[in-house]
């Protein structure tokens, strides 16, 4: 027996900020139960990685690849539950404020 997917999963919103060049990314993960914050942790340490093995032309791992891990900050906005209200609301942060790393190019 299939079971089915949970759509009601508490998910993070985070932000990660370069202290140095004062650049953001906004992102959404799934929590790891309630530990919110390192939920978002682990998120942040797969991107590091990501930047490093992958040859990704995206902002956020082209800035990780120039700068060391130290430089960055990790920030959780909001928990909110469910996929969809999730996503919905890191696309209106995004279209809200200007998060530089978000971009593709």
């Amino acid at each position: 027996m299939n079971r089915k997917k949970r759509n009601d999963r508490n998910h993070v919103i985070y932000e990660i900020v370069n202290t140095e060049n004062g650049k953001s990314y906004i992102g959404v993960t799934v929590a790891i139960g309630r530990r919110f914050h390192y939920s978002a942790k682990l998120r942040l340490q797969k991107h590091f990685s990501r930047a490093r093995k992958e040859n990704k032309n995206w902002s956020l791992y082209n800035d990780m690849r120039e700068h060391c891990e130290s430089v960055y900050e990790l920030f959780i906005l909001k928990v909110i539950r469910g996929k969809k209200s999730a996503h919905e609301y890191e696309t209106k942060q995004l279209q809200k404020f200007h998060y530089e790393l978000n971009s593709t190019h």
